[in-house]
């Protein structure tokens, strides 16, 4: 079931990115083909415009005409322009005239006096001032190609043709790049699509990221309860069964024997205790409230009962050795918590090593901090639990074995006292070869 919900989010991630992905690329392919079609519509505007401009100039000069204008007309006819003679004494019009372009040309002779050529300096540079007045910042190279010449020599690609109305023959509009000019105009919508894709892909690898930190501690729960049921019902059936052999074979009126159930009965009762302490003790964090008893507190004494309590329930050889510089070093704590990290610290190094363990307990002054580290031969942390071992209930996987008590809280507790102090704890480990834990305060 979990395989086949992880791939449902899978293949529905895929097809959301994937349908996005084709929408935006259709409506900017669309969008492309639109602004392409505008930048050509105003080249070829602004070339008929500078061609006709051009052309009134040097017929108002040839035909002595005070002011020509082009009338107003379709896009799809003839352009008619308007010509007026001004009377130098009345300063009125004296002669009006309104003809299409090509009745201009009623004369041989008229025509022979024209120069041959249109002046294509003026033109272009006509045709550079209505690209600027568009808002249009491209460079093209403007060619006029006569309809009885065999081509000409072309200064890019050529991105339009524009018919000549007047000079018989075309225009080539040439450019490097067209499409990479509209889309450097389109830059700000497709970074806009590409974050927009962008989002949706952090969106999924974030979701997908909460997803398996989800599992992850669902496992991490699961693996909390075996391990703690497994730990409180040794502790249980062993009380239960002294009581029930104190009673059943009534043992009670022997006082070594009842002494000595007694005392086994306590000491489960405190081991179960202890677990409890442990395990309530993981609502620190949540505690703001929580107030420690802060005195200045010599860390020899601390270290030293701390050694002896993890020498009495080790099973193990121990080889455990302290260093306090200077002796009389002290440091501001809680000495009831620091005492309990200081324990769970040496618990670990005991509980993850070989037959035999060597541990080293070190406190000295650096600087402003008080550094206490516990050092230890063991079997080492892999940099893949490293990070994580600090974690409320993380432990490292040991499959179905139970030779390793625990249930993935006394690190967690260990750096949250320590916090609380307002110091920090720190881990450096490499398999086989053993850990090192740093308190710095």
């Amino acid at each position: 079931m979990n395989f086949f919900r992880k791939y449902i989010i899978l293949v529905s991630a895929t097809l959301t990115f994937v349908t996005v992905g084709c929408y935006e690329a259709y409506w900017l392919r669309g969008m492309y083909e639109t602004e392409k079609e505008s930048v050509k519509s105003i080249i070829s505007s602004s070339v008929t415009k500078a061609e006709m401009e051009e052309y009134l100039e040097r017929i108002s000069i040839e035909q002595g005409v005070d002011s020509i204008r082009i009338l107003s007309s379709k896009p799809e006819s003839m352009p008619k322009i308007v010509s007026m003679s001004i009377d130098s004494l009345s300063g009125k019009p004296r002669v009006i005239r309104i003809h299409r372009i090509d009745s201009l040309r009623i004369s041989q002779e008229r025509l022979q006096s024209q120069p041959k050529n249109p002046n294509m300096g003026k033109i272009d540079s006509l045709f550079c001032a209505r690209l600027d007045s568009a808002e249009l910042d491209i460079a093209c190279k403007l060619t006029l190609v006569r309809n009885d010449s065999s081509g000409s020599d072309k200064a890019g690609n050529v991105i339009l043709t524009v018919p000549s109305y007047v000079n018989n023959g075309y225009y080539e509009v040439c450019h490097d790049s067209l499409s990479g000019y509209i889309i450097g105009r389109m830059s700000g919508t497709v970074a806009t699509s590409a974050g927009i894709l962008l989002i949706i892909v952090i969106a999924f690898c974030l979701m997908d990221r909460t997803v398996k930190k989800q599992r992850r501690l669902d496992e991490m729960k699961n693996d909390f309860t075996r391990n703690i049921t497994h730990e409180l019902k040794t502790p249980i059936a062993v009380a239960y069964a002294a009581s029930d052999t104190l009673q059943e074979y009534a043992l009670g009126n022997d006082p070594v024997k009842r002494e000595e159930y007694l005392s086994v009965i306590k000491g489960q009762l405190d081991r179960l205790s202890g677990m409890v302490e442990m395990i309530l003790s993981t609502t620190v964090e949540n505690r703001t409230g929580l107030r420690l008893d802060l005195t200045r507190t010599p860390l020899r004494p601390i270290l030293d009962d701390a050694v002896s309590q993890t020498k009495l329930k080790a099973g193990k050889r121990c080889d455990i050795t302290v260093s306090v510089l200077p002796n009389c070093l002290e440091a501001t704590i809680d000495r009831r918590l620091m005492s309990s990290v200081i324990l769970t610290i040496l618990d670990n190094a005991v509980k993850y090593s070989g037959d035999s363990v060597t541990i080293m307990v070190e406190a000295h002054r650096s600087g402003e901090k008080t550094l206490i580290s516990v050092s230890d031969n063991g079997i080492g942390v892999a940099p893949a639990d490293r990070k994580h071992i600090f974690e409320k209930f993380y432990r490292v996987h040991t499959g179905d074995r139970h030779d390793v008590k625990g249930y993935g809280i006394g690190l967690f507790f260990a750096k949250t006292i320590v916090e609380k102090h307002g110091g920090r704890i720190s881990v450096t480990s490499e398999p086989g070869k053993g850990s090192s834990f740093v308190i710095e305060l």
